[in-house]
């Protein structure tokens, strides 16, 4: 295994310069969410703040953006004074050629947290709510003091913490908008695709399936775009954040029926930032990527589980880019200790209080949370 991660991260070297440097033990530039911490008033000192620590805690792609995107966005700085209004339409076209959709079959938002709201605002309500799973990524759904935007049901996972959609449609027969995050976050499972057309079938008339691919790519689980080809009651979100390594840039997509993105649109459609639009078509255009990304992840997954099995650890099967480990004690502890020592990862969820989810980053990354892990639980 370590020799497949090591050969893996050779081939990251030469992919891009980012890449390069996150595999010989710097750390790449991601995001420190719940991390609390003085930001100087300068925008360079603020920049270094996300270089200094191991930032496993967001599902960040480890390598950032493909070499190809890196390519597109050199020399737009003086153009980032532009919207390049146009350029949305170009991306949804060729998500729609690559996926056997029409174009108006797509839309592409600032990432994919608003659309995923406008769903939930659009086709729920204190009549219809909105039924998903807990511990999920809920987000989008919730506002001030999480309370839900529009009336909520919302289910706990299984006692192995999979899903149970005939216990969401129990429990909401009356739905409007039926969410499955699918891998699921936090948990990384996969829901079948049987059970997927169980709950299209079964469910109530004018209610919509909304299914969050954000870790599609990640895992072997069938997607559902298909599904929106054939014109079914589904919507499908997509993001460039994970996988294609763009979280900063901010571009997600949203798959669907015209007559349902129509629905969106009262909440509006923002303008999705003209290098997030290019850089996101480079990541489109570039064949290998996908692959090469998937079988990276998979390498630094099949350690970190095989660390964990030679430890008795429980961890859930995850297909995505993190898993929950079991701690056995309140994984807020644990995060807050890791956190002093500059290692930051996911804490505890509702109904997992003690567990924690660790991203996968990359194997220096990876080695140095081992490390302070061992530490920490010794």
């Amino acid at each position: 295994m370590s020799e497949m991660i090591d050969r893996l991260s050779r081939r990251a070297l030469i992919r891009g310069a980012m890449g390069a440097a996150a595999l010989a033990g710097g750390v790449p530039a991601i995001a420190q969410r719940g991390r609390k911490v003085a930001l100087p008033d300068d925008p360079k000192g603020m920049v270094a703040t996300l270089t200094d620590g191991v930032f496993i805690n967001s599902n960040e792609h480890p390598l950032g953006p493909c070499p190809a995107a890196l390519e597109t966005l050199s020399g737009l700085e003086k153009l980032s004074g532009r919207y390049g209004m146009a350029f949305a339409g170009k991306l949804e076209s060729l998500f729609a050629r690559q996926n056997g959709l029409t174009p108006e079959q797509v839309q592409v938002h600032p990432g994919s947290f608003m659309p995923l709201r406008s769903v939930a605002l659009a086709y729920s309500s204190a009549d219809r709510p909105i039924a998903y799973f807990e511990p999920t990524f809920d987000s989008g759904f919730v506002g001030k003091g999480a309370n839900s935007v529009t009336r909520s049901v919302a289910v706990p996972l299984s006692g192995d913490y999979a899903v149970d959609v005939k216990a969401l449609l129990a429990a909401a027969p009356d739905a409007g908008v039926y969410y499955l995050c699918n891998p699921n976050n936090p948990t990384g499972l996969v829901t079948p695709r049987a059970d997927i057309e169980w709950l299209l079938a079964n469910k109530p008339a004018r209610s919509v399936l909304l299914i969050d691919e954000a870790y599609i790519h990640f895992s072997d689980a069938q997607s559902c775009l298909d599904l929106v080809a054939k014109g079914a009651d589904v919507l499908v979100a997509r993001t460039f954040s994970k996988i294609y390594g763009l979280a900063g840039l901010r571009c997600g997509i949203i798959a669907g029926r015209k007559d349902l993105l129509d629905g969106m649109a009262t909440y509006g459609v923002n303008i999705t930032p003209m290098p997030a639009v290019v850089a996101a078509e480079a990541s489109l255009l570039d064949p290998g990527l996908l692959a090469e990304r998937k079988a990276y992840n998979k390498a630094v997954r099949d350690d970190l589980f095989a660390w964990a099995d030679a430890r008795g650890m429980r961890y859930l099967p995850s297909q995505a880019s993190f898993a929950m480990l079991h701690v056995g004690r309140p994984g807020a502890e644990v995060t807050a200790a890791l956190a002093k020592e500059k290692i930051f990862i996911g804490g505890p969820r509702k109904h997992m209080e003690d567990w924690v989810r660790v991203s996968f980053g990359t194997p220096a990354e990876m080695q140095a949370f081992k490390a302070a892990f061992a530490r920490i639980m010794a």
